[in-house]
């Protein structure tokens, strides 16, 4: 139980210091914009259903990177 205190206290403050200070979080994600699929990409993704393991695994990647920058930087 003590180890967990201490994990969300080093999170806490890794967070709380990187989102601080004269660049803060809109600067800082300029580098994060969204991944965004071509409609042509969307259609050949759409045809080649079900798609193989590590190609899920790639699109839930994806999927956890455009909701990070949704929630922290817009």
């Amino acid at each position: 139980m003590r180890s967990i205190a201490v994990l969300c206290l080093i999170a806490t403050a890794t967070l709380s210091t990187a989102c601080s200070g004269p660049a803060g979080v809109e600067t800082d994600c300029a580098w994060a914009r969204p991944i965004r699929f071509a409609p042509a990409t969307k259609d050949w993704l759409a045809e080649r259903m079900p798609w193989p393991e590590h190609v899920r695994a790639d699109l839930e990647k994806i999927a956890r990177h455009n909701e990070k920058h949704t929630a922290l930087c817009r």
